[in-house]
């Protein structure tokens, strides 16, 4: 009853422009109702912005929804923000993504690539957009936290947040879950040495723990500096499309097909275990890929090199190629 009344007041205040805005979105899908309730709400508690003390930015539905939900059990609600950056930097164009059109560009790239709706898209670009707009217009007087992890993608959204920050004075706070979870958990030799790969990867406690836990110290001017620049240059290449995180250190690449050995070693390894060639879901070999690769990629990704592969024939198929649920592969003899 409460957060109805919260919306009406919202709405009320709304122009013509926005109203329109919100209604186009909600009629181009229904999963997108949600994301627009919330963007309401936190519109409505715009006036309240001055309580705020700290703000989060979280690279990822998975590990800002994780963060949302232990934050909310707590009095942290009222002080602090979380800014979710949808989507994955290892993939894609990255230049002028500080701008709507550098945003648009890089959708429209994965647009001509991927088997998703062009509504689910839009939503994720739009949801893009408001993420940079809400970055840029953070307080100086608030501390920002930038929530990351040893991969190419949330590396890569650690340097393009601080470039977008590059003039802005606030004391910021950086939280590798990786590292703080081998520093502090008790039993962390219990886990993988590669764990977590991502910040999606981590339970909501924990995140909560780590938070508590960590001795926080802003971000020494030099580094910041260091990784700002780091950023800046992203944002004007136009040439890499594909990054990787080994050692520590970003590789960018202009080739799309890097990750295809890996996809075809997977398949091999599955075609061993089973004693024979048959046909396999491509879902499965998808989860196969994405569960054991080094590298953080999204299934849209592997299965957009795996239809790459099958034109190439290194693969064949049966079924039909409208998504991994329905077409079945093998290697090609």
């Amino acid at each position: 009853m409460e957060k109805g009344i919260k919306l009406k007041k919202v709405i009320n205040r709304l122009s013509g422009a926005d109203a329109k805005s919100m209604l186009f979105f909600s009629l181009m899908n229904e999963q997108a109702k949600d994301s627009i309730i919330e963007f309401l709400l936190q519109q409505g508690e715009g006036q309240h912005a001055s309580n705020i003390q700290t703000v989060h930015i979280v690279f990822g539905h998975s590990p800002g929804g994780s963060l949302k939900a232990i934050l909310r059990q707590k009095t942290y609600e009222k002080t602090e923000q979380i800014i979710v950056i949808p989507g994955n930097f290892s993939v894609g164009p990255l230049k002028d993504l500080h701008t709507w059109a550098g945003i648009e560009t890089r959708f429209r790239w994965f647009q001509e690539r991927y088997l998703m709706d062009s509504d689910e898209i839009a939503i994720t670009e739009h949801e893009m957009k408001e993420a940079v707009e809400k970055i840029k217009k953070i307080p100086e007087q608030q501390n920002i936290i930038i929530w990351t992890c040893q991969n190419a993608h949330e590396q890569i959204g650690l340097r393009l947040v601080l470039a977008l920050l590059a003039n802005k004075t606030n004391d910021i706070y950086v939280l590798d879950t990786f590292e703080l979870f081998h520093e502090l958990r008790t039993r962390p030799k219990l886990a993988e040495e590669n764990y977590p790969r991502s910040t999606g990867e981590v339970v909501a406690k924990d995140l909560l723990y780590f938070y508590e836990q960590y001795h926080r110290r802003p971000l020494k001017t030099a580094l910041r500096q260091a990784l700002c620049k780091e950023g800046l240059n992203m944002l004007m290449d136009d040439y890499h499309c594909l990054r990787t995180w080994e050692y520590h250190k970003l590789g960018h690449h202009n080739n799309e097909n890097i990750d295809d050995d890996f996809i075809i070693t997977c398949v091999e390894r599955l075609h061993k275990e089973q004693g024979d060639d048959h046909y396999q879901n491509a879902a499965k070999v998808i989860g196969e890929v994405v569960g054991y690769f080094i590298q953080y990629r999204e299934p849209e990704w592997i299965e957009y090199r795996l239809r790459q592969l099958i034109q190439q024939g290194l693969f064949s198929y049966q079924g039909e190629l409208k998504g991994m649920l329905h077409y079945q592969v093998k290697l090609s003899d």
